[in-house]
């Protein structure tokens, strides 16, 4: 199994959309498909410590601590 189908992730804090978890040179982060707020990119060393790297950027997600572009933010 995937471990992005083992993550649950909401609906973005800022507009609503719908969240990927992308993995991107030894990390990962969640972005928004429609407004493009992401999270920042939670870090691992080796294969064991992806699915914690995953679970924590989820966890920035779900709890709204995301970066976003818009003017003011």
């Amino acid at each position: 199994m995937d471990i992005t189908e083992k993550i649950e992730l909401h609906d973005c804090p800022i507009c609503g959309g719908a969240g990927i978890l992308e993995e991107e040179d030894m990390g990962y982060y969640v972005a928004c498909l429609d407004c493009g707020s992401y999270t920042g990119t939670v870090g691992y060393k080796d294969e064991s410590g992806k699915l914690t790297a995953a679970e924590k950027s989820a966890m920035l997600w779900n709890t709204g601590k995301v970066i976003n572009s818009a003017p003011g933010e």
